[in-house]
């Protein structure tokens, strides 16, 4: 390594995504457990039972999903991102003990929420025998590969300085292939969580097809945090396996955070559904009321118009009788045995029952007013002063 390489400005330019990822990622999900808290206490309300476990394992988790993507934000200012050939030895030493530190939360990050997944299947599912002893296999198998991973990350040097400080004398164990077997058990462990659930799913009685895949879909979003430690193993590999491991650890790094807090996501997720269905019966509930409201406006409106257009129409009627425009009544209607039945009939409006007076078929009277409905005044055309 040269002397006169001046180590660029930090945290260089992968390291500056890393750090975005922690200050990001963490805050997303701490979104996410507030709410699975919120449904588990103020929606739910269901007595203590065994996920009341998962629960407090979702808490634990969070913390440590916070003190990974701190420890993370630090490594970038020794090194992360950098180029191999912008090291310097002071950099390389400090760079290795922040990443042997973060490692550590890292997997106690991938127990928590993977461990959380199991809690819940077996609170859902735990009644079949069966489905319970698979749970507990998985989780003994995930516990039992993460704490062996956990101890070579702590003691795979001899002395354990030797991690972070390579001129000590000692010796370290094959870091490259240990990476590669615990890569592995991440996929592994997440595709048998994954998969879990839907061998229960499909095997109950719903009333739709379209209720059994959401339910599927909804159970196996840890499928996703499985998706994501596929790439994350990809690149570690290659990282490991690279001559530029500072510079491509940027990208690795990066895709830990997101594959632990996408791990806890995917966790409080699957336990959402009494909140949406909440939700949807407020807003549904929302929705009926402002229709009703609507409804009735209209109603009120139409009735006001109704009425305003019967008040201007009655008094116009009543002018122009009076003022000369309609024809006079024929003299047999002043008779006085009629005086009053016409005085009632002439100056009582009664609702409109025909558009057309229309004269009965057997009436032949002499009284030439009498051939018409009374209930029928109403139809007489006020521009030419004729009966319809």
């Amino acid at each position: 390594m040269s002397e006169n390489v001046v180590v660029p400005k930090l945290p260089a330019e992968n390291g500056i995504h890393v750090r975005r990822t922690a200050i990001v990622m963490p805050f997303i999900t701490f979104i996410f457990v507030l709410a699975r808290f919120y449904c588990r206490s103020y929606i739910v309300r269901r007595p203590w039972a065994i996920d009341d476990f998962g629960v407090d394992v979702v808490a634990a988790t969070m913390i440590s999903i916070i003190v990974h993507a701190i420890l993370m934000g630090i490594a970038t200012y020794h090194g992360m991102g950098l180029h191999i050939w912008q090291f310097t030895p002071e950099l390389n030493s400090e760079y290795y003990l922040w990443i042997g530190i973060s490692s550590e939360f890292y997997v106690t990050s991938l127990a928590g929420f993977k461990c959380a997944l199991l809690l819940l299947y077996l609170q859902l599912f735990g009644v079949n025998q069966k489905f319970r002893i698979a749970c507990y296999l998985t989780m003994f198998y995930t516990l039992g590969y993460l704490t062996c991973n956990a101890l070579t990350e702590f003691f795979g040097c001899h002395p354990i300085a030797k991690k972070w400080d390579p001129d000590l004398p000692g010796w370290c164990i094959n870091r490259v292939v240990v990476n590669i077997i615990y890569g592995a058990g991440h996929m592994t462990s997440d595709l048998i969580i994954g998969i879990l659930p839907l061998v229960m799913v499909w095997r109950l009685q719903f009333r739709t097809t379209r209720q059994k895949i959401g339910l599927s879909l909804i159970l196996s979003c840890g499928l996703i945090a499985w998706a994501v430690a596929c790439v994350r193993w990809a690149f570690s590999t290659y990282d490991s396996l690279s001559y530029d491991r500072p510079w491509w650890s940027g990208i690795s790094f990066t895709f830990s955070i997101l594959e632990v807090n996408t791990g806890l996501i995917c966790a409080c997720a699957a336990t959402f559904g009494p909140l949406f269905n909440n939700f949807s019966s407020q807003l549904r509930s929302w929705s009926d009321r402002a229709t009703a409201s609507l409804h009735n406006n209209s109603r009120k409106a139409t009735a006001s118009w109704r009425s305003s257009r019967h008040d201007r129409d009655q008094p116009n009627w009543r002018h122009n009788s009076l003022s000369g425009d309609l024809p006079l009544m024929p003299p047999a209607a002043h008779t006085k045995g009629n005086s009053d039945s016409l005085e009632d009939s002439s100056y009582r409006m009664e609702p409109i029952v025909t558009s057309n007076a229309i004269p009965p078929p057997s009436s032949k009277s002499d009284d030439e007013f009498s051939r018409f409905d009374l209930q029928g005044l109403q139809a007489l055309h006020l521009e030419d002063g004729k009966i319809v």
